[in-house]
């Protein structure tokens, strides 16, 4: 009857920490739609103040993380099954938190370079259909990922399981397919400047650049799963 008296507030605390965690990597892809929305308004020519106000959007949501990030860590002692399991979800999110802090740079650069009305922030037209399809990709990754963490959310059911169909890892490979496409075609059209080709360049580097990260943010959270699974060990001891 003790027992039974002790388990029923840890897993109402669990359910609370489950909602918690789901809410923070439902801001996180909330996030992505934020900057897939940026890039699609710079590469469209957007004016001055729409990039301003996505670059003001972005930071305001960063800043909503962090602090459903604090609330998480603070929520539960640190010194305890629950502790160490949202430790153990948030230290590889601090990952995460660059690969958002570099989409926010990005976004901050198109609001900065809206002001100008110079001939390197003009995307040709028929490269914009290649540049938002790679927008999408990247994003898919960054979406992929968030999804990698919901299982894990379910510590106490259900264990990792390898593998999705569609992983980061899926998601990365076509990004980069598509931004070497790109860049080839940049490259090879004579009737686009020097000077406005290494900027395109850059572009399609910086956009692809976050899957890479999404990518090796997946692969150390893979990692740690298969070295140690401690979920495993601290659902095995209840």
């Amino acid at each position: 009857m003790e027992t039974q008296v002790q388990a029923a507030p840890r897993s109402a605390i669990s359910r609370s920490i489950e909602s918690d965690l789901d809410s923070y990597l439902d801001a996180i892809a909330d996030a992505t739609a934020i900057f897939r929305e940026a890039v699609d308004a710079y590469l469209q020519g957007g004016s001055e103040g729409s990039c301003w106000r996505q670059a003001g959007k972005i930071s305001e949501h960063l800043r909503t993380l962090d602090d459903m990030q604090q609330r998480l860590e603070t929520g539960v002692r640190p010194q305890s099954a629950l502790g160490d399991l949202v430790a153990e979800m948030i230290d590889p999110l601090t990952g995460v938190s660059r690969l958002l802090k570099d989409m926010k740079r990005q976004i901050t650069g198109f609001a900065i370079e809206s002001g100008f009305s110079s001939p390197r922030r003009c995307v040709p037209a028929y490269l914009v259909p290649d540049l938002q399809e790679l927008s999408d990709e990247v994003c898919a990754a960054v979406d992929a990922l968030v999804e990698s963490y919901r299982p894990s959310l379910l510590w106490w059911e259900q264990p990792f399981s390898g593998e999705a169909e569609h992983g980061v890892s899926w998601y990365e490979n076509q990004a980069d397919r598509l931004s070497m496409q790109i860049l080839k075609k940049i490259f090879a059209d004579d009737s686009i400047d020097l000077e406005v080709k290494l900027p395109l360049a850059q572009l399609v580097e910086e956009i692809d650049r976050v899957a890479d990260q999404a990518e090796g943010i997946d692969r150390e959270l893979r990692a740690r799963r298969m070295a140690g699974l401690p979920t495993a060990a601290v659902r095995d001891s209840h």
